[in-house]
């Protein structure tokens, strides 16, 4: 079953952690800034690669320090000894409560969606040898990289045994306003009783039907049992007339895969006065696939012939003929496809019990502020 992490929480690192000395684009641990030149920044500017950032992804970000004479000078991310530059990223303590700062001056943004739905991703940067000297930047959150496609499946079955039901899925829709969105979609979705796992989208770009598809797959049928193998057959007696061996037993034939499990049960909860915002799951249940047939046994190998003797008037006799090898045992038949689940049901909900009782702080804090619009 499909489990996405949501762990990371609010995280605050600085670049003092991150110095690494065994880096060769680092440089060395005395190395400093000319205090004149620190005397003059007077502002350090942040940009970043992007307008937007997505949950979990890495933002680029470069930094300029701002002089009193209005001249620009980057912090360099990498070092040459032969020619040192005049700033370096080191220079700077960079920390954040929504993201995770790299040794190069870049950052990874927290995962969970939630976390950043109201203050956007705040990067901030310190000159260290002047703690005055501090810049902030509000990256705004982009939803439109987040997956929409969903599966779950029911656990496998064991050799022979079907496998289980697709676990029962439901999926809780509103929309909310947040600082960065006018309309905003958030989607809920829960796999049984495991908790809840949040996905947003820009009610503006997102399409009117089918944003999410939540399938919910019967598990797949155990393999078949494989058949038993054929016997050998025992070696013929000797003599004279020496004796064939006995034929091979056949092997066995493989049980029957088990069958697929029944497709789960996909539900869609909605405000009772916004259900067409149903349309934008679409809920799937198909069984899960039948388990491939038990290989069949090998044939038993036949019996070794016996061995010729001399009999009264000194004349050998022939050896005799090995016994024929067993037949093989075919393989079993493939399991049935599991049952389809049922169709997908739309229950509709108070705006302000669709998440239920226990809500994230920042989606509660969303879900107020919608019920005191006017």
């Amino acid at each position: 079953m499909r489990v996405l992490d949501v762990s990371l929480q609010r995280l605050c690192v600085t670049t003092l952690s991150l110095t690494l000395s065994g880096c060769s684009h680092a440089p060395p641990a005395d190395f400093a800034p000319d205090p004149g030149l620190v005397a003059q920044v007077k502002d350090i500017r942040i940009v970043t690669s992007y307008a937007r950032a997505c949950p979990g992804s890495v933002v680029a970000a470069s930094y300029e320090a701002v002089l009193a004479s209005g001249e620009r000078v980057p912090f360099a991310r990498s070092y040459d000894k032969k020619h040192p530059p005049r700033l370096h990223v080191v220079f700077l303590d960079r920390e954040s409560p929504d993201a995770v700062s790299q040794e190069d001056g870049d950052w990874v943004t927290e995962r969970d969606p939630l976390a950043t739905v109201s203050t956007g991703f705040r990067l901030t940067a310190t000159l260290r040898a002047n703690s005055n000297v501090t810049s902030t930047v509000v990256v705004p959150p982009y939803y439109g990289c987040m997956p929409h496609t969903f599966t779950f499946s029911g656990e496998p079955g064991g050799s022979g045994e079907a496998g289980g039901n697709g676990p029962d899925v439901t999926v809780r829709l509103a929309v909310v306003r947040s600082p960065f969105y006018n309309k905003l979609y958030v989607a809920g979705v829960q796999v049984g009783v495991a908790p809840p796992f949040y996905v947003l989208g820009d009610a503006a770009s997102v399409a009117p039907a089918d944003w999410l598809i939540v399938e919910s797959r019967g598990g797949r049928g155990g393999a078949g049992i494989a058949g038993a193998n054929g016997t050998d057959g025992t070696a013929g007696a000797a003599g004279c007339p020496a004796q064939p061996g006995a034929p091979g037993g056949n092997g066995g034939n493989g049980g029957p895969g088990g069958s697929g499990g029944r497709g789960g049960r996909v539900s869609v909860v909605v405000p009772v006065d916004q259900p067409l915002l149903a349309g934008l799951v679409d809920g799937r249940s198909p069984g899960g696939a039948g388990g491939p047939g038990g290989a069949g046994g090998t044939g038993g190998r036949g019996g070794k012939g016996g061995k010729g003797q001399t009999d009264q008037s000194n004349r050998r006799c022939p050896d005799a003929a090995d016994g024929p090898q067993g037949r093989a045992g075919g393989a079993g038949p493939t399991g049935t496809e599991g049952a389809p689940g049922p169709r997908s049901i739309v229950v509709t909900a108070p705006a302000r019990d669709i998440f239920g009782v226990q809500v994230p702080p920042a989606l509660g804090a969303l879900l107020e502020r919608l019920q005191r619009r006017p």
